[in-house]
This record gives structure tokens, sequence and C-alpha cells, in this order.
């Protein structure tokens, strides 16, 4: 497991270094524009939703203000508007010098039902919006995951071999929700703060000009403060988000390696990188939340200024009863001059304007994390497989398959070849063993031929057609394989035979366990065929794994076999009754056997025998062996060496 800390948590970070400061939220809209534009209706309709609650909301205020302080509290008499909307009578609310006690009694329970009644429909309308916009943004995340790990899914094996499981599933989980939260929180959020700011501070400067000016003029040290902090942002978000993506990597090896840290009795020092990374990934983000504080501190430092500021001036305009600046409109709700229910109002709406002055600057600082995470997902997403379909690819030939390595060569890095001008046939009705020692490239080879990679020179052609020119899907359909891991899902065993072809009839499943010698054991199993085998086949042992492989591939019943060491957990006498199956369920098709084993080999009717990335020599297995300075002979008789002498 990587012990790597501060640097790249894996060699796909360290592959694409984005630059946080080159993606603006305008260029992170822009990227993300093909998962948000099919919900633009629905987001439009959210929009809208909310500038009718936020001016309802505003107004309510201002009547409910005068209502409650002015006329109620303070018994002034209703203008004629006033108490046209409520249907109250002018001669006992509007000429009068103050409002009777019964009056006041009557105007203070209507207002409370009215009130009482808003607040039951605004919870209503909170909630359904509430729940509108999580439907919306969900549909837009579920999308992007799709797309996430299908393309992540469509990634050469080059891709995933050098880099961490627990990265890309950092990515799909954490980084993907970045779109989400970029369309909330650099979009909506956005709109509706900087919309009710300017709503706000019109409704100020109703009341008085000079007001709404000064609060403008704070936003501006503001503004510049946010923009020197945002660098330092994006820097600190990004090591936060790649502590983390270590982190996650390293829960992951540690749980997929549970058996060997135990075996080891390594679980102290698992335990103790766990915590060296863990308490990392806490310093970053700590680092970064201390930074947001800072910036969100600066921004209400100058909001609190201004407010006491115009605080200071409210009290004098109040005490002098002076004319509101908007006399005209501000009068329909009461305020035609500076009173209590004006100061009030005129506060409640300045602090408003100050909680969005913060609450951009927070927005701000969430953003620039936001980026950084998108960045991620987006590469992710933009990375093209290096494997791909020609544009007029077609599908696999019909009957009379044959396998051609036409000189094909191939290397993972370009200073480690690992296979050289290698070039054999294999036909219909064959077994072809592929031998060699540990890095030979025998599994490699099986690898391209299925384009998991593609050859770097030379060509492997199916019934005389390059596979580079068929498409990936029919070519597959024509492989059945059995991999060396030996990789099972935690389901039933059913399940894993059925994985690679599910509508195969309850005969061919049966053909396939028996053939397998996978019925042997099932009556062993508490559930038989519908054994779960949990995580990665753990209950069942290693020869067991390897059959119920075996089994899937058989199922899948394609013209190509291919057996990457098949056997090498199974003792002699199961070996030999699960190969002769085989040989007889597999006539007419190609077989590649993959081993080491030099008893299996013998059975083929030829042997590649790969050295040092070369086909050292090709032939039936009984004229290799004849050969007296042979190479394959060579390494039977040193296989054979090696072996313990039975006593």
């Amino acid at each position: 497991m990587s012990d790597v800390v501060e640097a790249e948590p894996n060699a796909v970070a360290a592959t694409e270094q984005p630059d946080p400061a080159q993606l603006t939220m305008l260029h992170a809209f822009w990227k993300c524009r093909r998962y948000l534009i099919p919900q633009w209706p629905h987001f439009a309709a959210l929009l809208l939703l909310v500038g009718v609650t936020l001016a309802l909301n505003t107004g309510i205020a201002l009547f409910s203000s005068d209502l409650l302080t002015n006329k109620i509290f303070l018994a002034e008499p209703l203008t004629e508007l006033q108490a046209q909307m409520l249907g109250l009578s002018t001669d006992e609310f509007v000429y009068v010098e103050s409002l009777a006690e019964a009056s006041r009694f009557q105007l203070r329970t209507i207002v409370l039902i009215l009130l009482g009644s808003i607040v039951v429909f605004h919870f209503a309308l909170s909630q359904g919006m509430g729940y509108y916009q999580t439907w919306i943004l969900q549909r837009v995340n579920q999308h992007l995951r799709e797309e996430m790990v299908n393309n992540a899914m469509q990634l050469s094996l080059r891709f995933h071999h050098k880099g961490q499981v627990g990265d890309a599933i950092y990515r799909v989980y954490q980084d993907s929700a970045m779109v989400v939260s970029i369309l909330q929180t650099g979009i909506i959020q956005p709109i509706i703060l900087i919309g009710s700011f300017l709503f706000v501070l019109t409704v100020i400067a109703a009341f008085n000009l000079y007001l709404a000016t000064l609060f403008l003029v704070a936003s501006v040290p503001a503004a510049l403060l946010a923009k020197f902090m945002t660098s330092k942002l994006r820097k600190l978000s990004r090591a936060a988000r790649l502590a983390n993506s270590a982190l996650t990597s390293h829960i992951q090896e540690s749980i997929q390696g549970s058996k060997l840290l135990k075996a080891l009795n390594a679980e102290r020092g698992a335990l103790t990188k766990f915590m060296d990374r863990s308490q990392h990934a806490l310093d970053r983000a700590y680092v970064l939340r201390r930074t947001v504080v800072l910036l969100n501190l600066g921004v209400f430092f100058c909001a609190a200024v201004v407010t006491l500021i115009a605080d200071y001036f409210m009290v004098q305009m109040v005490w002098n009863e002076d004319a509101t600046a908007g006399y005209g409109v501000i009068a329909v709700v009461g305020f035609a001059v500076w009173n209590l229910g004006a100061f009030q109002a005129a506060r409640e709406h300045m602090n408003s304007a100050g909680g969005s002055l913060v609450g951009m600057a927070f927005t701000w600082s969430v953003l620039q994390d936001m980026g950084v995470g998108l960045q991620r997902a987006m590469f992710l997403l933009e990375l093209e497989p290096e494997v791909q379909d020609a544009a007029d690819a077609r599908d696999v030939p019909g009957a009379g398959l044959a396998v051609v390595f036409d000189h094909v060569a191939f290397q993972y890095e370009p200073t480690y070849p690992v296979l050289r001008d290698v070039s054999f046939e294999a036909k219909p009705g064959t077994v072809t063993a592929i031998v060699g020692s540990s890095g030979a490239g025998k599994s490699t080879l099986m690898n391209l031929l299925i384009r998991l990679y593609d050859v770097d020179q030379g060509s492997i052609k199916v019934n005389g057609v390059d596979v580079r020119e068929l498409r990936q899907e029919s070519l597959r359909n024509a492989v059945s394989i059995v991999l060396q891991e030996n990789a099972l899902f935690p389901t039933s065993i059913e399940e894993n035979v059925r994985f690679a072809a599910p509508e195969a009839s309850d005969a061919a499943l049966q053909d396939a366990l028996r053939i397998s010698c996978v019925d042997e054991f099932l009556d062993d199993l508490p559930d038989g065929l519908h054994t779960e085998l949990g995580e990665r086949g753990a209950k069942l042992s290693t020869g067991q794994r390897q059959r119920i492989s075996i089994a899937r591939a058989i199922v899948k019943n394609g013209p190509i076999l291919v057996l990457d060491e098949p056997t090498a957990s199974l003792d002699v006498k199961t070996e030999q009754k699960l190969l002769s199956n085989i040989d007889a369920w597999a006539q007419d098709k190609i077989v590649f056997l993959i081993t080491h084993r030099v008893a299996t080999a013998t059975r083929a009717d030829q042997v590649v025998f790969l050295e040092d990335g070369y086909v050292a020599e090709v032939g039936p297995p009984n004229e290799l062996l004849a050969l007296a300075e042979g190479r394959y002979r060579a390494f039977v008789e040193a296989e054979a060496s090696s072996q313990p002498v039975a006593a």
C-alpha cells in the first residue's frame, strides 16, 4: 500500500496536474452544461417560485411591521389603503386621532389570523420548493454518476493499473457531487442572494437613498477581500481533497488486504498509517475551514460597521421625523415618515442586506472548493479510452474461426517491452497451451486478444479480420475467459455462474456445473446453488472459486475459450477430470490454456513456449520434448528437478 501522504495519492493524480486557478465559475458551468440543460425548465420554474416568495415575504414584512408597531402598539390610524385591504371601516380606523382599544384588539386579531395563514402557506411552499429542488438536483447527479462509472469501465486497464480504486471511488462518490453543488451553490444560491441583496437595497433606498449607497460602498472591500483569498482557498481545497482521496484509497486497500494483514500480524502498522492519513486529512480540512471562517469574518465586519453607522443616522431621522425618500411608494404600507415602525423595518432589511453580503462571501469560498472537486470529477469524465471501436467496426465473423498472432509486440511502459515479435496460429478444435516462466507475457497475450489493450506492433486476427476492426462487445462476446484471479461477486453461486450469460437455460447451467466439477461440492453447501459467497467468494476455498470461474466461462459458451491457470489450485484427480470434461465439451472451439504445469500442457495440441517476450518454440508438446537442445524441454526438465521426490 502506498505510503504517500503529502504528495499526490497516486499516479493518476500525478498525470492530470489540474490547475484550479484556471477553473472559473463560468468555465465550471460551461463544462457542466450538458447535464444541466435538460433540467432548465425545472430550474426556471424553481427560480420563479423563489422570486415570488421573496417579493411576497418582503411585502408582508413591511405591511405587518407597520401594523404591529405603529397601529396596534402605538394606536396610530390606518391608511385608507390598509383599511380597504383589511376590509375595515374608515370611520373607525382611518379618520380618527388614535385607534380605540376595541379597534386595536380587532386589528390585532385580524393581523394574527393573517400572519398565521401566511406562515402555514409559506411552510407548505418552502417544503414543496425544497422537495422540488432536491428532485432536480438528484436527477442531474444520477445522470453524472452513471456516466462517470460507465466511462471508468470503458477506460483501458493501463489507466486502472496506474491508479488506485479508492481514488476512483472518491471521484465518483464525492467529487461528482460537485456538479450538483455547483448548480445549487454556484447558480441557484447566488441568484437568490444577489437578487435578495438588490431587492432589499431597493427597499432601503425607498426609506433613504444614502443608506442604500452606504451598503453598496461596503460591498467593495468585501469583494476585494474575497478576490484576495480566492487563490489560497483553491490551493487549500485541492490539498484537502487529495488528502481525503489518499485516505479513501488506504481504507479500501486495508479492507481488501485484511487477510494478508492478519496473516503478517501487520494490523497495528496499518492502523498507524490510517491514523496518520486521517490526521493529515483532518489537518488539511481544518486549514481550509479556518481560511473560510476568516473570509466570512472579514465580510461580516464590513457589514457590521455599515449597519452601526446606518443605525446612528436612522435614529436621527426618527428623532426628527424626516420623510422617507420614497414617500409615495413606501407610504403604501404606512411609512410616510421615519418612525419606530420605519426604523424597525429598515433595520431588518439592512440586517438582511448584511446577511446576503456575508452569504455571498461564504458561497464564493465554497465555490472554490467545489471548483477543485468539479475538475477532479470532470477529469474522469473527459478521459478518452485508449481502446476504442473504429468508426466502421463490425461484428466477429461467423463459423470457422481461427486466431492468428502476427508479429505482435507490446509494452506496458516505453522502457519495459513484454512481448516481441510473437507469431502463431490457433485453429478450431485445438488446444493451444501458452507456457513460460512468470513474467513471460502469457496472460498479456490473452489481454491483447480481447482488446483490454491494443498491440503496439503487428496484429491479432480472428478469422482473417484484425481485432481492432471488430466491435469490442462482439469480440468479447465471442471469448469465454477464466481469469487467474478467480474474481467472484458477493452474490449467490448461481448469479456468479450466470453473470456473463444471464439468459442461459437451466440445462446449460447444469451442464456447466457438471463440466467444471462444481456439482461435486454443491451438496456440501448450506443453500447449494443459492449459497451467498461473501466478498470476493471468501466463503469458498481457492479451488472451489476456480471451478465456479470455469463454470461461468462454460455457460457463456463462446467459440473461443481462454483458461488462465485454470487448475492451479486443484488436486491432480480433479484437474484431470475437469480437463477431460473440457476436452469433450470444446471439440469445435479454440482453446487457449495458460499454464505452468507441464502435465497440463501435454494435453494440448500445440505448445507456444514464451521466453523473455519471444516465442522460443511452437509445436506439439511431444515433438518439442523430443528436441535435444529445445528450450521447452529445458524448461520442463528444470520444472521436474524443482519438484520434491515422493517417498
